[in-house]
Parts: C-alpha cells; sequence; structure tokens
C-alpha cells in the first residue's frame, strides 16, 4: 500500500531532477516542499555516494523479461497496433499524463498517470463524465469491474473499473487512447455503476484478494472484488488514496469548467455590444456614443464612453457587464419629453419594465446570459419604437 501512496502523491522524477539540478524556475514553495521530502534527500545522497568509476569492460548478459511483464509489453504494442482516436467517445478508455486547461498545461505535477473510462459528455462538450480506472486488481472490491479477454485490447494500467469512484474529465486533457469498450460492455459498466445505489452487500463475504463473478440488477455477468470488510481490510485505505486521487481529475474539469464558462460569457457580452448596434441599423435609428457623465456622477466613475449609447432621441442606454460578464445591467435616463416604457420580455411576457417620465426619469434593468430576453421601447400608444434581442449564451462548438 505504501508503494501505491507514493506512486500516487509523491513527486514526480521529473520535478525531482529539475530540483536535483537546481531549476530557476522552480517556485520558492515547490523547493521548500521538495527540500523537506525525506526521499529526495534519501536519493540525493545515493547520488552522491554512487561510485561511477566502476569497470565498464565486463560483458552485459540479456535477462528475458518475466513473463507477466512480457505479457504486459505484448497488451501496450496491441492497443497501440489498434490506432485509437484520441477523440472523446462513449466506452473509450484513455491516460492522463498532465494537468491541462482551456488555455494549455497548467505545470501541475504527476507521478503517476490516470486512466479513465468515458461514459458521456455533460452538458458542456468539452467535460466528460467517467469513472477512474487502476491496475491493482488485487484491491478490487465489490464495486470494481474488471476488464476481461472479452474486452481486449486494452492497456494493463486499465485493468479494473472504480465505478464507486466516478470523475468529470476536461477531454483536453487526454493524452492517448488505451483501449476502447463495445457500447454492450459500456451498458453494464452503468448499470454497476446504478446498482451502487441500492442495496449494499454484506460485509461478513469479504475476502480481500479474491475475485468473484456475479451479475448485476439486469442480469450481466461482471466479474468483480468481494464486499469489503472490517476496518482491518487494507481495501478501505486503497479505495480512500484512489479516491483522493480522482480529486485532480476533478480540480481540472472544475476549472477548466469556470474558465470555459467565463470565456463563453464574455463572448455573449460582445455579442449583446453587437446585436444593440445592429438593432439600431435595421430600426434606422441613430446610435450615438455619450461620455458617462451624462448619466451622473455615479455612472461616470463606472462607465466607459464606448458602454453608453443614446438611441435615437429617445434614451440614454448604459450597459454594465458583471464581472464574470455572464449578466448585464442596463441603465436608463430618458432623453425626450414624452414618457416611455422600457423593459425586458421573454417572448411575448414581460419580465420587467418601468415608466420613464419627466419626475423618474432613469431606471435598471438586469439581464442574465441563460434568459434570452428583449430589450424593447415603447412609446404612450404602447407601440414598439425600438426592441433588441439580448440572445442566449451559446454552444462554443
Amino acid at each position: 500500500m505504501t508503494v501505491i501512496e507514493a506512486s500516487l502523491f509523491d513527486p514526480s522524477l521529473r520535478l525531482v531532477q529539475r530540483f536535483l539540478d537546481d531549476d530557476p524556475a522552480l517556485t520558492s514553495e515547490e523547493r521548500t516542499s521538495l527540500a523537506a521530502d525525506e526521499g529526495i534527500q534519501t536519493h540525493r545522497q545515493a547520488l552522491d555516494e554512487a561510485d561511477v568509476s566502476a569497470d565498464t569492460s565486463a560483458v552485459v548478459v540479456p535477462v528475458a523479461l518475466p513473463n507477466h511483464l512480457a505479457e504486459m509489453v505484448r497488451q501496450r504494442v496491441a492497443v497501440q497496433d489498434r490506432n485509437l482516436s484520441p477523440a472523446p467517445l462513449p466506452g473509450l478508455i484513455v491516460r492522463i499524463d498532465q494537468a491541462v486547461g482551456p488555455d494549455g498545461p497548467l505545470g501541475w505535477d504527476i507521478a503517476h498517470p490516470f486512466v479513465v473510462l468515458l461514459s458521456e459528455p455533460t452538458e458542456h462538450p468539452d467535460i466528460w463524465y467517467g469513472w477512474l480506472m487502476s491496475s491493482e486488481t488485487d484491491y478490487a472490491g465489490h464495486w470494481d469491474l474488471l476488464l476481461e479477454e472479452t474486452d481486449q485490447t486494452y492497456d494493463p494500467l486499465a485493468a479494473m473499473v472504480q465505478t464507486w469512484n466516478p470523475v468529470h474529465l476536461y477531454v483536453d486533457a487526454i493524452s492517448a487512447p488505451l483501449g476502447q469498450l463495445s457500447p454492450e460492455r459500456l451498458a453494464t459498466v452503468r448499470e454497476l455503476a446504478q446498482d451502487l445505489g441500492g442495496a449494499q452487500p454484506d460485509a461478513s463475504d469479504a475476502a480481500p484478494g479474491t475475485l468473484v463473478q456475479r451479475t448485476t440488477s439486469g442480469d450481466h455477468l461482471v466479474l468483480t472484488g468481494s464486499p469489503l470488510g472490517d476496518g482491518a481490510d487494507p481495501r478501505w485505505r486503497y479505495q480512500e488514496l484512489y479516491f483522493e486521487a480522482a480529486g485532480f481529475v476533478r480540480t481540472m474539469a472544475r476549472k477548466a469548467l469556470e474558465h470555459l464558462a467565463a470565456r463563453q460569457a464574455s463572448s455573449w457580452w460582445e455579442s449583446v455590444m453587437t446585436g444593440l448596434r445592429t438593432a439600431a441599423e435595421t430600426a434606422g435609428i441613430t446610435l450615438t456614443p455619450v461620455t458617462a457623465a451624462t448619466l451622473g456622477d455615479e455612472a461616470a466613475v463606472a462607465a466607459g464612453a464606448e458602454q453608453v449609447h443614446r438611441i435615437g432621441e429617445m434614451v440614454e442606454l448604459r450597459l454594465l457587464p458583471s464581472t464574470e460578464g455572464d449578466a448585464v445591467q442596463l441603465h436608463l435616463v430618458l432623453a425626450q419629453t414624452a414618457p416611455l416604457r422600457v423593459g425586458l420580455a421573454l417572448g411575448a411576457r414581460v419580465r420587467q419594465q418601468a415608466l420613464l417620465t419627466q419626475a423618474a426619469p432613469e431606471t435598471d434593468l438586469f439581464a442574465g446570459a441563460d434568459q434570452a430576453l428583449t430589450f424593447f421601447i415603447r412609446d404612450e400608444d404602447d407601440q414598439v419604437r425600438f426592441s433588441m434581442a439580448l440572445g442566449k449564451v451559446s454552444d462554443p462548438h
């Protein structure tokens, strides 16, 4: 178990070597952490004490690979020969070697590659749902599904699906495909994952290291481990380690989604500004940029002139995006003598509106990127004088 924990959480050999080479690109936090690592200090001492003057004249006798290692190499080569595409598909098994965000590598250290079985995309096409996979079948539990001969060919790293350990994955982080499950087999994995929320197995049937052939709720045959036993069962610790490690993949997806949402919202805000100009041109109404000072001291502080416009001679409109760009405040000031009604509608239904008069010449309206509202100006006879679709944040794909 110590070896598994080290492979998941210890600094990578690449990072260790950078530290030993005194890489100036390392941050002070990284240097402090690595300097306090006992394993690294032991490694450095071993390098310092190594005898590099050894006699190299001796004949090197090749040693045959043990059978289990030779089989792993064969499987890995067979996967490469399949020439699978890394493009996300349901049932695709993928490897993640580095942390990647929408703007490229994040610079996080990964000592051991992660393996994920993809199930389906979420509402955002760049974020997929799936399960973490692992190779240590000796630690299989009741909810770990082992791949079998009929699932070939797959990489040895992907021997077991942890249906108890679901993740979201940012697909641009995919480094390589490691296998592809059939639709029927993927359906079985999904079914086992759904069974996890039902009746739980009897802990008295625990037998660490033993594999069990059983059926899912839909009568699909699966090979799993036995139920987890008491606190002495080492598989509890195994699951704790892998659940914590999976947090790396989840965090990467969450950060990517936040970034993509902000980018998407920014695109929506730009479309609002374009829509304003297009609507005025279509209606034959002059759209005139004005200085923010005409809207009062408070407005003058916060707005740029490019965000304040006079729509014909009717109103002055100031558009204020939220910090994230996913909402907008419309500050309106009456510019003519006659009253006007301004508002936001969803289809034929008015969601917000206000009457601008000489006595009450200003108002604020609020719209979100997910609402698909239309801004309107109506006169005293309830005739539409101007309208602009604010649109809805669109799929970047």
